[in-house]
């Protein structure tokens, strides 16, 4: 089954120096490859203005692969990011399934 990741990301100053060097498509081409490579498929790859420098979007049948990108990428020290595993309905309402198994109460206020 496969899974999508949203990655939320950030360059720091040395990221944002490099990527104006060499051009924003240089990014995006390495995003491509880097994403192809460990076997995923690339949704979406766009720059942003406001809170985040840019998002992705990728779907991947081996979560342990999805989340290597963020981390070397992060590891570099020229990115921040967030990733979130995106649920289907369908993977919402099996979860939720599970509803009678749990035996949990909140604290009391």
């Amino acid at each position: 089954m496969s899974r999508k990741y949203l990655v939320l990301g950030n360059y720091t100053a040395d990221g944002l120096a490099g990527a104006m060097k060499v051009g924003f498509e240089s990014r995006f081409d390495a995003i491509v490859k880097a994403v192809t490579d460990l076997g995923g498929t690339l949704i979406e790859y766009s720059f942003c203005q406001g809170t985040y420098d840019f998002v992705i979007l990728t779907e991947w049948e081996d979560e342990s692969k999805a989340m290597l990108l963020p981390m070397v990428a992060m590891a570099s020290g020229t990115v921040q990011s967030h990733s979130i595993r995106l649920m289907s309905a369908q993977e919402m309402d099996q979860t939720r399934s599970h509803l009678p198994e749990l035996h949990w109460s909140a604290p009391e206020k």
